[in-house]
């Protein structure tokens, strides 16, 4: 269940076009933490878009002449092995570049965050991965 947030200059998105993108990147995420894409998984998944003025936004200490995206995800430790994390980078650059403004090779930077469980809490009570694996798969949304 990562939370996910991406910082870029505005009109890297098209605001209608963020719901197919979180769409698509939840789906992937959950795919690559090894959870259900139950209803219930997939409604704590939660992105926040933050969108800066483009003389708010700068490379090299000049501003910023590509349409780049910084990438926050908050990952539960554990889920994730390096081969699903290289594929989690691979695949979310993909799918932020099919839905941005970016031209070319996509200038993303993604970190990931691992969180152990123990500092990680969800309504009221700390995250367990291995329970959240095992929740049923028709477990309706929040």
């Amino acid at each position: 269940m990562p939370k996910i947030i991406i910082h870029a200059a505005d009109g890297t998105f098209d605001p209608k076009g963020r719901a197919a993108l979180t769409t698509e990147l939840t789906d992937f995420a959950l795919d690559c933490e090894a959870l259900p894409k139950s209803p219930f998984m997939k409604s704590t998944v939660w992105t926040y878009f933050n969108t800066y003025p483009a003389d708010a936004v700068f490379m090299g200490g000049a501003p910023a002449h590509a349409r780049i995206i910084s990438v926050q995800m908050f990952v539960v430790a554990g889920g994730m092995n390096d081969v699903a994390k290289e594929k989690l980078i691979k695949g979310a650059t993909e799918i932020l570049g099919r839905h941005s403004a970016a031209h070319g090779a996509v200038p993303v930077y993604i970190v990931l965050q691992e969180i152990p469980e123990s500092n990680w809490g969800f309504m009221g009570e700390t995250a367990d991965l291995g329970a959240m694996r095992a929740s049923p798969p028709d477990k309706p949304a929040l």
